[in-house]
């Protein structure tokens, strides 16, 4: 069962879905903002949903030119 915590992750809240007790969701940090639609869903763990975060974050920096040059 999922406990009662959120978690805070890269500036989006991992917390227990209200109707799911084994599920998570994903909200942002602090107040407004529009969830993507790929992390707008329910997780089956934290670390699936740090996955995804992590994913859509790199995505995000490649888009925006911001990736980082490995060498």
């Amino acid at each position: 069962m999922a406990t009662d915590y959120v978690q805070e992750y890269k500036g989006y809240l991992i917390k227990p879905a209200p109707k799911s007790p084994n599920s998570y969701c994903v909200a942002t940090a602090g107040q407004g903002g529009k969830i993507p639609a790929v992390l707008n869903g329910l997780f089956t763990s934290v670390g699936i949903a740090k996955e995804i975060i992590d994913a859509y974050v790199e995505e995000k920096e490649v888009k925006n030119g911001k990736a980082r040059k490995e060498s």
